[in-house]
């Protein structure tokens, strides 16, 4: 069924809700934000986003790059080496207060070990779990296969990238540096470009390749495999900006992906943006509408609205 262009379309806050419950999350395009939290420093170098967590939820970001620097038996926020003056309770609390207003969604969240510890008592995994006991209203899905969206509306499903001494989420700790990958488990298969070094802004056309690439090689939906694609860079030469907006001379990856989103059809997997309000939120409209050309059982709502 294509909906009417008379229905009033689903706000961003809540364009999962249009969707089936029986769908397999990994069917979905999800749009995600790379170090999701790099939003509070103003080195070129280390800034990802501009806008905050709550106002990426709120705008159909559903794919959150948490990393953390374990320290003193806590989570800081980090990216690389450089502290984000948060800690994993804010972002916790986030993520609580936008399920609780909507509670039709969910949150995909990847939190990676991103420096090396100081002065701990004990291993990441278990502050992970007093980090989500100061949480009890924050529901996690951390089991170990894909799930349906209607298994976890209200949940957030964990994407491991940290050891653990027992089961816990999607298990994604092999995860090779600055390369294109699989990583295969009985109920969870994975497809992952993250590509992410751009030493100078030439380097972005061998970026914008691997991108395409995949976007190109998607895992059918029968497949069990979940793709999942950083449009993200960085280099000496070529701060996270340069790579996403280009630098007057060499076009930029968000250009790129706009344009190639206008002839997508179907499933494009997850995709991590940086700086993904550019516009207006543009990309992450477009990576939403992509949800429009997947076949539904029954009716839906228009996906895109403000």
């Amino acid at each position: 069924m294509i909906p009417s262009r008379h229905e009033a379309p689903t706000p961003l806050a809540d364009w999962m809700s249009a969707l089936d419950d029986a769908r397999p999350l990994h069917t979905l395009t999800l749009p995600g934000s790379h170090d999701t939290c790099a939003y509070t420093v103003d080195d070129p170098l280390v800034r990802t986003q501009r806008a905050p967590l709550d106002a990426q939820l709120a705008h159909g970001v559903r794919l959150l790059d948490i990393r953390c620097r374990h320290r003193r038996d806590a989570f800081d926020i980090h990216h690389g080496g450089i502290a984000l003056g948060m800690s994993f309770d804010d972002v916790l609390a986030d993520c609580t207060r936008f399920l609780d207003a909507h509670p039709r969604e969910c949150i995909v969240m990847s939190v990676k070990d991103e420096w090396p510890a100081h002065a701990c008592t004990r291993g990441f995994d278990a502050t992970f779990d007093a980090h989500c006991a100061r949480h009890p209203r924050l529901r996690w899905h951390a089991g170990g296969a894909l799930p349906s969206l209607g298994d976890v509306r209200g949940a957030v499903v964990l994407l491991r990238r940290f050891r653990s001494s027992r089961p816990l989420g999607i298990d994604l700790t092999a995860w090779p540096d600055n390369a294109t990958f699989t990583i295969d488990h009985p109920d969870a298969a994975f497809v992952i470009q993250d590509e992410y070094r751009v030493p100078v802004a030439g380097s972005i056309h061998y970026k914008w390749r691997v991108i395409e690439a995949l976007l190109s090689r998607m895992p059918s939906p029968e497949s069990g495999r979940w793709a999942i694609n950083f449009c993200s860079g960085t280099g000496m030469g070529a701060n996270p900006s340069v790579v996403a907006r280009g630098d007057g001379r060499v076009q930029g990856i968000q250009a790129r992906l706009a344009e190639r989103l206008r002839e997508q059809r179907g499933t494009c997997g997850a995709m991590l943006l940086d700086f993904c309000d550019d516009d207006d939120w543009v990309l992450v409209r477009a990576l939403v509408a992509c949800n429009e050309h997947l076949p539904a059982s029954g009716g839906r709502r228009r996906l895109v609205g403000c």
